[in-house]
């Protein structure tokens, strides 16, 4: 089993390697794509689609659960890797923002190179999150949420999730703090 994560892991890593090298001008071209284009792997439920259930754990080794997102109104989920340029350029945004978000929103970094267990990894993304001011929750590369991520094409993406895991826009693939931002301001009816 963990000689296939290594191998999921690593075909993972290579296209968001690839992805990560998006410009700006293929970012923009996002908005004339379609729904199913820019779909997450969505788990049908009772109450609709919604991003699906994880058990993993944070940089510190708590154990996190999408149970994490029934703690806010909205949650802006960051997926992100320790090797990609823009997740790392836009982290200092992400910390700003994550302080002056409302008190029902929240910022939850997910690392997909970061596997439970592999302590120098973990001791790399914490050093990056430490540099980078980053106080808010980040989880690591577990079987579950790597099954939840099937949909990830590149990094940084980044989904807005109302309290039961359901997005409420499509995600948004680059770096683009503004974006997310406006779209949690748009879902909470906030308009100063």
């Amino acid at each position: 089993m963990k000689r296939f994560m290594m191998f999921i892991l690593a075909v993972a890593m290579c296209i968001a390697m690839t992805a990560c090298a998006l410009n700006t001008a293929d970012r923009d071209n996002k908005e004339g794509g379609t729904e199913e284009e820019y779909h997450i792997q969505a788990k049908d439920t009772e109450n609709g689609d919604v991003f699906g259930s994880f058990v993993s754990s944070d940089l510190e080794g708590n154990e996190v659960t999408d149970a994490v997102f029934a703690e806010k109104d909205v949650t802006i989920l960051n997926v992100w890797a320790t090797y990609c340029g823009p997740c790392l350029r836009e982290m200092p945004e992400l910390s700003r923002l994550s302080g002056k978000l409302p008190d029902n929103a929240q910022i939850i970094g997910m690392v997909i190179d970061v596997t439970e267990g592999d302590s120098e990894m973990v001791a790399t993304a914490k050093e990056i999150c430490d540099d980078n001011g980053i106080s808010y929750t980040n989880v690591v590369l577990s079987d579950s949420v790597l099954e939840v991520l099937t949909g990830v094409q590149a990094v940084p993406t980044t989904f807005i999730l109302d309290s039961s895991g359901k997005p409420v826009c499509l995600p948004l693939v680059g770096a683009d703090v503004n974006s997310y931002e406006e779209a949690v301001r748009e879902y909470l009816g906030i308009t100063e």
